[in-house]
């Protein structure tokens, strides 16, 4: 039983992937409801610094390198007097430095071999459960509490001097933040299965003869600007067409998101910035576990989710009306 009364240093740690990291929030929402007079510290990987500074809600980020010296992280969160520890994704050097340190709560996974170093265990696998990512999240507090959490998040301080900066940097690409402009993210860092691209140019050139006035804007890691390049050359509509892969960082990322009208996507790690804006979304997702929707899709109220109607998961068998319908349902 864990004591609210004993519990003045809170640790989550989510030293993953973007998407993990971002649906790993509302835990952090949940915790301040819990212990409101509790300080939260959140433990993730020094690349989301652009993004997660300025989330509020959290009182203290810790940022480490994937070479981060064991025993510096060990004298940081010793330092920070931690009372209670969520290991949110199961993790054995982690687990084991939380036990060595001796902290009074430490919470996590009763499915791994490292299980008996929490001594506050969670009874779900979460490769086998139907639960949304999210909602896995929250169970990490909500096994223990009463109290009603939702996957609800935070808010995003932008500062205008940054919104300022991008839109130089846009000029140079005939884009402004006021201009009308949809988002399309093709590619998902081989996290799950792909729209093809002979789909996406399809759609391209239907969505660009309907919707003359809106400019499509290509997004991803400098590594998709091929796949970019290859559905603007395929589409043949290049006045109307950003191409922005590998120009932007995630602080930039995530303002032109919070600008954009429409946001259309494979599961990775930027439509779940895109469902913690809360902005209109089209995400192409396969039906197989772990990588269906019904654990990965983005939150928000705008959502539409599309997926292959056969069991086969060829996300190729998507009709490209089917897109162009839930475009006209967004925007």
């Amino acid at each position: 039983m864990i004591e609210k009364d004993k519990v003045k240093n809170i640790l989550v740690t989510r030293t993953d992937r973007l998407g993990d990291v971002i649906l790993t929030l509302p835990l952090l929402s949940c915790l301040k409801k819990i212990f409101p007079e509790s300080k939260i510290f959140f433990l993730v990987k020094v690349y989301l610094k652009d993004i997660l500074d300025c989330y509020e809600g959290i009182d203290e980020i810790i940022y480490i390198n994937n070479e981060e010296d064991k025993d510096i992280l060990s004298e940081i969160i010793r330092s920070k007097n931690i009372d209670l520890a969520i290991n949110v994704k199961p993790d054995y050097k982690l687990a084991s430095m939380l036990y060595r340190l001796g902290i009074r709560y430490r919470i996590g996974t009763a499915y791994r071999w490292f299980s008996f170093l929490y001594n506050c265990k969670v009874h779900v696998h979460r490769k086998r459960s139907d639960l949304h990512e999210s909602e896995l999240n929250l169970l990490m507090i909500k096994s223990f509490f009463d109290e009603e959490c939702s996957s609800e998040f935070g808010k995003f301080k932008i500062e205008e001097s940054k919104k300022l900066r991008l839109d130089q940097k846009l000029s140079e690409f005939n884009l402004e933040l006021s201009d009308t402009y949809i988002i399309i993210h093709p590619g998902s860092g081989g996290s799950a299965k792909d729209l093809p691209a002979e789909n996406f140019i399809e759609f391209i050139n239907m969505f660009s003869s309907e919707y003359r006035n809106i400019k499509i804007v290509f997004t991803g890691l400098q590594s998709e600007n091929e796949l970019a390049e290859k559905l603007i050359n395929g589409s043949g509509i290049e006045k109307s067409v950003v191409n922005l892969c590998g120009k932007l960082d995630l602080g930039e990322m995530l303002i032109l998101i919070n600008e954009c009208s429409l946001f259309i996507s494979n599961s990775t790690g930027p439509i779940h910035i895109a469902g913690a804006l809360n902005k209109k979304i089209i995400g192409f997702y396969p039906n197989e576990k772990p990588m269906h929707a019904g654990r990965w899709k983005p939150l928000g109220k705008d959502v539409i989710i599309i997926s292959p109607e056969s069991s086969k998961d060829d996300l190729s068998e998507i009709d490209t009306n089917e897109i162009i319908n839930a475009v006209k349902k967004l925007i």
